[in-house]
């Protein structure tokens, strides 16, 4: 029966590993993440205390200096790391893993050679050769990711026959290390890990392109079965356990890159032979296909890609691409490394919340390998802040691109390329790809139309419906962001849309409420969804604060139903610092709406919409709405004059005291304070 002592170390152990599995567990979304690195450190942090509780600690203040050199030195790796460079980090750790294993293993053989048992022994010898190749091939992918070494695979003279060779040297010292005197078994030891760190190099250098992903989960994989050899040699439970876990993990990862690679393991490491560039007259005699079949499907007048290059001079390109995006309905963002390096995720954001706020249908497909990590876009994505639901995987988004008006192709290559399945022997024949040449029309914001990571040439940029933005990705999403609202849709908004006499420009409307702000003496403010779309709460704000400097009383009237949750608008004029007590209830702040000067709306529709109460059957017929349309005059800042939410037509943009200002609520707002500032 177990003793109480045992029981007590047993239930310590668990709770470490539950810490572990929980931290693990919380990795799985962006927002628990950071808990779960919190949790996992601490779990960590425990088993380190266990070890020293249980064993004591021979040399205190050594191992007190080496865990403050340490742990400084890698505050400071990872405080100097950027996002680009993650990926080099996390291979890097794997080679730190790798080679704590082979020393720990190697201590301990030489502590106990000859006089362990069998078990224990092989433990060791594994631990040691695993470790060690573990090491050198972790620094060689660290290498290229940074880098520091070719990108491209490099091959040797007989590759895969020198491979298996040093496997076969490393199988065939540690059955020599087992039977050898123990006076010369150290030797033996020394040999291992040399050997071994020349297999990892051997087996890691002809890795490069999109097979880098898959490197990097095999290298995580290893460096937990190093642990969990070194668990046993140290006959350590706790050891073995977080070992498998994290070999377990890295096992399942390589197999689903694998699959999204659509190739085994062991071709990714032993292939068949060297890639073979796509032969130019196939690669022209298909370029010419794509480019007449695009041209036939969509209708293109000439069926050549359009070139254009950011920089200070735009050019047809850019008008092209403005075109397509403003009057698609259904839009698929595909990101890659290139995004990653000219940190576009930002711009990338500004200009998704832009087509949503225009009422497009807007996604992002992931490929299971963009990047240079698993997961590496997801990472870039939820950094920037993009809902986390309008990520889609490969497999589900595929078969959305044929029906897509537009898909915005930034920073990725291999991923999109169609050569992965229309060329064999190329390094990517045979993996899926995201079929973005299926799209009506396709704009890829790289910084060239070189071939990507694995050297094989896109002919998706050839195609007669591919416009190429060629240049700095943040700088080319940047400005399709920036110039988007300003071109013309056929939507409402134009002269002749409820709001807008004919005739009446934009330049003069602004005046008017500019004029009508700096008269007025009471002032209500109407937020609504497409405020919080816009993210103008900090604009609103801004302009509610100088009107009241100008004397003006501003209130703010606050929907029930406003937003996409209860609390919506209050939560988001908290967050741009607008005094609670200026934010009136709707039952409270209804009288007031016939004594006011300007009620002046700012992405709102349905809660303001006299239809609630003039008309039947309609889906907000007897909702109580906000009397806007009493007040002396009615400025509406909205995206458009379509319908709101509940597809009801509102007839407060007919009547004659409103004055319509379309466009980005913030943008809006901006203009209004820009208008009020230089006013006489």
């Amino acid at each position: 029966m177990m003793d109480t002592h045992t029981a007590v170390s047993l239930f310590f152990d668990l709770a470490v590993i539950g810490m572990l599995l929980l931290g693990i567990w919380l990795f799985g979304a962006p927002h628990t993440a950071r808990r779960g690195n919190m949790a996992a450190a601490l779990a960590l942090a425990g088993a380190a205390g266990l070890i020293l509780m249980r064993n004591g600690a021979h040399h205190p203040w050594l191992l007190l200096f080496c865990l403050l050199a340490g742990s400084s030195a890698g505050y400071v790796v990872a405080r100097k790391v950027d996002m680009i460079q993650i990926p080099a980090m996390v291979a890097f750790q794997h080679g730190a893993g790798g080679v704590a294993a082979f020393m720990l293993s190697f201590a301990e053989l030489m502590r106990g050679a000859g006089r362990l048992g069998v078990l224990n022994e092989i433990s060791g010898l594994l631990g040691l050769a695993i470790g060690a190749l573990t090491f050198s091939g972790s620094l060689v992918a660290a290498g290229k990711l940074a880098n520091k070494l070719r990108q491209a695979p490099v091959f040797l003279s007989r590759h895969t026959r020198v491979t298996l060779m040093s496997l076969s040297v490393i199988l065939g010292l540690i059955i020599a290390a087992m039977v050898m005197p123990e006076t010369g078994r150290p030797a033996v030891y020394l040999l291992l890990i040399l050997v071994s760190a020349l297999f990892g190099i051997v087996f890691s250098m002809r890795i490069g392109g999109a097979d880098m992903p898959v490197l990097i989960s095999f290298l995580n994989a290893t460096a937990g079965v190093a642990a969990a050899f070194c668990g046993m040699i140290i006959e350590n439970k706790l050891l073995i356990s977080c070992g498998a876990t994290v070999a377990a993990s890295g096992s399942i990862l390589t197999h689903v890159m694998c699959r999204a690679m659509n190739r085994s393991l062991l071709h990714v490491f032993l292939p068949k032979g060297r890639p073979q560039p796509v032969p130019p007259g196939q690669r022209q005699e298909r370029g010419e296909k794509e480019k007449n079949e695009s041209g036939q499907k969509w209708g293109h007048e000439e069926n050549q890609p359009v070139v254009d290059r950011a920089g200070a001079e735009r050019g047809e390109g850019f008008s092209r691409a403005l075109e397509h995006a403003a009057n698609a309905q259904r839009v698929i963002i595909v990101p890659g490394y290139g995004m990653a390096v000219a940190q576009a995720q930002f711009a990338l954001l500004e200009l998704a919340g832009k087509l949503m706020a225009m009422g497009k249908s807007v996604k992002f497909a992931i490929h299971p390998v963009a990047g240079r990590m698993p997961g590496h876009m997801n990472v870039l994505l939820a950094e920037a802040g993009i809902d986390y639901d309008l990520l889609v995987e490969m497999d589900e988004i595929n078969p959305e691109f044929s029906k897509t008006d537009l898909t915005l192709v930034v920073g990725a290559c291999d991923v999109v390329n169609p050569a992965a399945i229309e060329v064999d022997g190329s390094p990517i024949s045979g993996m899926p790809i995201l079929l973005t040449h299926e799209s009506k029309a396709v704009v890829c914001c790289n910084l060239d139309s070189e071939p990507g990571y694995s050297g094989v040439e896109n002919p998706l940029y050839g195609n007669g419906n591919t416009i190429m933005l060629m240049g700095d990705a943040k700088e080319s999403v940047q400005h399709l962001a920036d110039h988007l609202l300003d071109m013309p849709v056929g939507r409402p908004g134009e002269p002749g849309t409820p709001g807008m006499p004919d005739g009446d420009p934009a330049g003069d409307r602004m005046e008017t409420a500019v004029n009508a702000l700096a008269a007025a003496k009471r002032i209500i403010v109407i937020p609504g969804y497409g405020m919080a779309v816009a993210q103008a709460q900090f604009k609103v704000a801004e302009l509610a604060a100088l009107l009241e400097q100008r004397g003006a009383d501003v209130k703010f009237a606050i929907h029930p139903v406003a937003g996409r949750m209860p609390g919506h608008m209050n939560v988001l004029l908290a967050e741009a610092e607008v005094d609670y007590e200026d934010l009136c209830e709707m039952d409270e702040i209804n009288p007031e709406f016939q004594d006011a000067d300007v009620a002046i709306v700012f992405g709102a529709c349905d809660v303001v919409n006299p239809a609630a109460m003039e008309s039947e059957g309609t889906p907000i017929s007897g909702m109580p709405i906000l009397s806007a349309h009493e007040a002396g005059r009615v400025i509406v800042c909205n995206f458009n004059a379509d319908p709101g939410y509940s597809g009801v037509k509102n007839t407060l943009y007919e009547d004659p005291k409103t004055l319509f200002l379309q466009g980005d609520a913030g943008s809006t707002a901006g203009d209004l304070i820009y208008g009020l500032k230089t006013a006489n």
